[in-house]
């Protein structure tokens, strides 16, 4: 399942569902299924949704999918 913010960052910029899909070019019923459901959008309903937000697909749809680990710094030999 793909983590994403799509409700959050819609919502932010005020766009109702209905907007976001006249925007996208898709169903209302796709973008309720990525928000509630978590299903994850093709490659065209990725990049139509991001569009359509004017966001970066990464900062909608790609939450906490990788790590920061601090490495321990090298000591010269």
């Amino acid at each position: 399942m793909l983590n994403n913010r799509l409700r959050e960052i819609r919502t932010e910029v005020g766009m109702s569902v209905s907007e976001l899909a006249r925007r996208a070019k898709i169903t209302r019923q796709t973008i309720t299924n990525i928000e509630l459901r978590g299903q994850e959008p093709t490659g065209f309903v990725l990049l139509s949704i991001s569009d359509a937000l004017k966001r970066d697909p990464r900062d909608i749809f790609f939450v906490n999918l990788v790590k920061h680990v601090e490495q321990p710094s090298q000591q010269p030999a």
